[in-house]
């Protein structure tokens, strides 16, 4: 089985320091995604493997986190630890799933962007 992971984008920061090290003490591998890695597929980012591209365009600055291979308690727990350890949210996060594991950071980034936006359409009952 693959090793819990979560993929860190745009946290250089003092809140990304604060993220890795709650990835550190539940035992979860904390791996930044360069600019240079945003078209590789993300099944094969995981896996160390694609061809990092510093031509292609389309890079973003929002922070973005992506959890790979935990379990649902592993889930809870790493969200529970944002609001325990009062880390700032970030607003785009996604949990790797069969259908988004092959779209680059990219796609996963509009996909999201889309989600939320359509959220915030939504009226609340």
């Amino acid at each position: 089985m693959a090793a819990p992971t979560v993929l860190f984008y745009n946290l250089d920061s003092e809140k990304g320091r604060k993220i890795k090290l709650l990835c550190l003490t539940m035992k979860l591998r904390a791996r930044s995604v360069s600019p240079a890695e945003y078209g590789i597929p993300l099944e094969e980012l995981l896996q160390g493997k694609g061809e990092k591209n510093l031509a292609e365009n389309g890079d973003f600055s929002e922070e973005m986190l992506v959890m790979a291979h935990l379990s649902n308690g592993q889930l809870d727990a790493f969200l529970q630890g944002f609001r325990r350890k009062k880390i700032p949210p970030v607003s785009l996060k996604a949990v790797l799933t069969p259908s988004n594991s092959t779209w680059d950071s990219r796609k996963l980034r509009e996909e999201l962007l889309r989600e939320r936006e359509a959220m915030e359409k939504t009226p609340v009952i």
